[in-house]
């Protein structure tokens, strides 16, 4: 059960490394270079709203399967992971209420930014993944 356990974090870890790989090495550049600005922003706007809740979920179930496992270090590092997304889906992505009278905003590079420090969390999760193998 243990070997289980320890065997689906893994694998839901590689998924959401797998998926942040993606994100940010290829869907977001991409997006930026062939598209026109407003269309790029709005598609990895979309991405990042739908994207990242369901990978914050597969880092919870990484989480959750590495404490079954008796990875309690590793199941915390996940769930960091999976605030870390969050984070990056509601607080990193643009936002679509009114701004404030009198300020601006960064609409071109919120997104750039977003989706780079998307990227930071790679280390993390290989972390989690790593101390979940080693049963820490």
């Amino acid at each position: 059960m243990i070997e289980l356990a320890q065997q689906f974090a893994l694998v839901f870890a590689a998924m959401a490394l797998g998926w942040t790989m993606l994100f940010s090495f290829v869907v977001a550049p991409v997006s930026f270079k062939d598209m026109d600005v407003g269309r790029a922003d709005r598609h990895v706007r979309r991405v990042m709203k739908q994207g990242h809740g369901i990978v914050a979920l597969v880092c919870v179930l990484a989480g959750v399967a590495a404490l079954v496992a008796g990875a309690y270090a590793g199941a915390t590092i996940a769930v960091i992971c999976a605030v870390f997304y969050a984070m990056c889906q509601w607080a990193l992505a643009p936002r679509d209420d009114p701004r404030p009278v009198g300020a601006t905003r960064k609409l071109k590079t919120a997104r750039i930014v977003a989706s780079g420090l998307t990227a930071f969390i790679m280390p993390v999760l290989i972390a989690a993944m790593v101390l979940t193998q080693m049963g820490i």
